[in-house]
């Protein structure tokens, strides 16, 4: 993108008007704009990557499910109620020095 100093081009010590002064810059502009027209390629290109485009595409995913898997909730619900919901301590503690193990390797 090129940025244009139109106050740098105009003649302030002449008498020039206030009016005079914007249509020699709109015209100086115009002239620019044609130039410029035919040695830029038109437009702005973006593209993604393969990576992105996924990451995207999961996210999207993940926004469309639920928060709370109900079928799963109202299945431990059921266990519990009956009292055949056990709790494993080793299996539970497994995952959390698992987790803690991923964050150093």
């Amino acid at each position: 993108m090129k940025v244009y100093d139109y106050n740098a081009k105009l003649d302030y010590g002449s008498t020039l008007k206030k009016g005079q002064r914007a249509e020699q810059a709109g015209r100086e502009q115009a002239g620019r704009e044609q130039t410029s027209v035919e040695a830029e390629p038109q437009g702005d290109r973006v593209s993604f990557s393969d990576e992105g485009r996924l990451r995207t595409e999961a996210y999207k995913e993940a926004m469309n499910t639920p928060e709370v898997r109900k079928d799963k909730v109202a299945a431990i619900k059921a266990q519990i109620a009956s009292g055949e919901y056990e709790i494993d301590s080793k299996k539970i503690a497994e995952g959390i020095l698992r987790d803690e193990l991923d964050l150093f390797i």
